[in-house]
């Protein structure tokens, strides 16, 4: 009797987390071209370039309290609200530049409700790879004066 009543909680136990993955698997997004550029454009905002200079600082007594300390998470969840708003300000590129010309073809306007981890993710990975290509463009001997075309756009 004992292994039967086992049995039916680890069962019950088995479908909670099968639905849990579900709803993870149902809210996952996939990154689209236009996704880094509003990212870009909500992060070097007036709103926002502030908090990202801040991260990686000692979090302040109210993240503590709130409990959002790790991750930047308070941060991390206006840029997402940013995100996946209407907004002018974030649906356009914010400056003009002949060698971004060709971006014509992306949508601006489409927004993909990323949740903050995907948002997260992708500056990680952006700035990682920024900060690779600038280490490799400084280094002695590139003889290139152009960081767009050395990066080979």
């Amino acid at each position: 009797m004992l292994e039967k009543i086992v049995s039916v909680y680890k069962l019950k136990e088995w479908y909670a987390r099968l639905k849990d993955d579900m709803e993870l698997v149902l809210t996952l997004t996939r990154k689209e071209p236009q996704c880094t550029y509003r990212l870009l454009n909500i992060l070097f905002s007036d709103m926002f370039s502030e908090g990202l200079v801040q991260i990686g600082n000692v979090a302040d007594e109210f993240d503590i309290d709130t409990g959002k300390a790790s991750y930047n998470l308070l941060f991390w969840e206006g840029i997402q609200g940013a995100f996946t708003s209407n907004s002018e300000l974030y649906d356009n590129l914010q400056f003009e530049d002949e060698v971004l010309s060709d971006l014509h073809h992306i949508n601006f306007k489409k927004i993909i409700r990323h949740d903050w981890k995907k948002l997260l993710m992708i500056w990680k990975n952006l700035n990682s790879e920024y900060k690779a290509e600038l280490t490799h463009y400084t280094m002695s001997g590139t003889h290139s004066s152009n960081f767009y075309e050395f990066c080979h756009g």
